[in-house]
């Protein structure tokens, strides 16, 4: 299932081009459904929430976008209806359209309802969740955020994604949501977090994950052990690793590429790395989320943002990898230089980080 997780809605351009993108056809012909629960359990709740969401008149942009048609997925109902009656509701739309309200309500009633079961299935599905809506996909909230507490009384979410997320930093109404409070939340977790504002997203797809933004954002990472892992080397020692390092650190660079030969054996999904700088020190560990060998010209735009160099096309992006598969550290190791055509195979890896070493 692809994610677009947001803070407030689609509520700038930049978020909307990326709800197109996953959705790949207008929202005029994609068909929704809306599931408000999560607003019936924050402790702030007031009847008129999840009318104001489901109406299109809240003040975040989901339901009111022009979707083709919209409908109400009411999960505290679900658990008394056949699912042969609403299982092909779901199958049948494009789009899952998730309110805030409390992470924990919502991911507790996604549990008992059996839609958490059937999210695997989904496919090319898109959920688009807001606040609570988002931080439900998420292991964990942490403990600042607990409000309505499930039988448990832990703050497990459904861990559909790797990260946690702390919403609406530096909100004006929000005098408590800074950027200095999420980092001493952050560091009460397992797991590294991101935190956005309300003009900030998370994109995952496929294991891959970026943020889009037209507001501020950071990516808050646990320190964790590199014991037993083998060592990965970005480029040659120098300015091209350290910024390389730099970006993985910080959020913006989650792919990377190479060519089949320079590797023993490839790597394969869930495979960990520790990552080291130019004076070899260890300074990150990351986990392959995607890799796959596919021809250099048919690499896409969005994977060469992904690669965190700032290229503003594939074309910046290729002919950078082509001066570096040619350069003689390469041609020094491979014994020779390659040739290069749109055929030529390359290693496309996308990965997260897991924190810092």
């Amino acid at each position: 299932m692809k994610l677009l997780l947001t803070s407030a809605g689609v509520n700038n351009a930049s978020i909307h081009e990326a709800l197109l993108g996953l959705l790949g056809k207008p929202i005029a012909e994609a068909t929704a459904l809306c599931i408000p629960a999560g607003m019936y359990g924050h402790p702030w709740a007031k009847p008129t929430g999840a009318w104001e969401f489901i109406a299109g008149k809240s003040r975040q942009p989901m339901t009111e976008l022009g979707w083709k048609s919209m409908g109400v997925l009411e999960l505290t109902a679900l658990p008394s209806i056949d699912r042969n009656h609403w299982v092909p509701w779901v199958e049948q739309a494009d789009v899952l359209l998730a309110g805030g309200g409390d992470a924990l309500f919502m991911a507790h009633w996604m549990r008992e309802s059996g839609l958490a079961a059937l999210l695997p299935s989904l496919g090319d599905k898109v959920w688009v969740g807001f606040s609570g809506g988002s931080m439900a996909m998420t292991p964990c909230i942490g403990d600042d955020f607990i409000g309505w507490k499930p039988p448990s009384g832990a703050d497990e979410a459904l861990g559909v994604v790797g990260f946690s997320i702390f919403p609406h930093v530096d909100h004006p109404d929000l005098s408590e949501n800074t950027m200095a409070a999420a980092e001493r939340w952050a560091a009460t977790l397992p797991n590294p977090a991101y935190a956005i504002d309300d003009d900030s997203a998370i994109r995952v797809v496929d294991g891959a994950v970026d943020v889009i933004t037209e507001g501020h954002w950071k990516l808050l990472s646990p320190t964790v052990s590199t014991d037993g892992l083998p060592v990965l080397e970005l480029a040659a020692p120098g300015p091209l690793r350290d910024s390389g390092v730099a970006a993985i650190l910080d959020g913006t660079k989650t792919a990377m590429t190479g060519l089949p030969a320079l590797h023993e054996s490839l790597p394969t999904v869930g495979d960990r790395f520790c990552v080291v700088n130019s004076n070899g020190d260890p300074a990150a560990v990351i986990e392959m989320t995607r890799v796959t060998t596919e021809p250099i010209g048919s690499v896409t735009a969005a994977y060469a943002h992904a690669e965190g160099r700032g290229y503003p096309d594939t074309t910046a992006w290729r002919t950078a990898h082509e001066e570096f598969f040619c350069s003689d550290i390469v041609t020094g190791f491979l014994g020779y230089t390659p040739d290069l055509t749109d055929d030529t195979p390359v290693l496309t890896q996308r990965f997260v980080l897991v924190g810092r070493a």
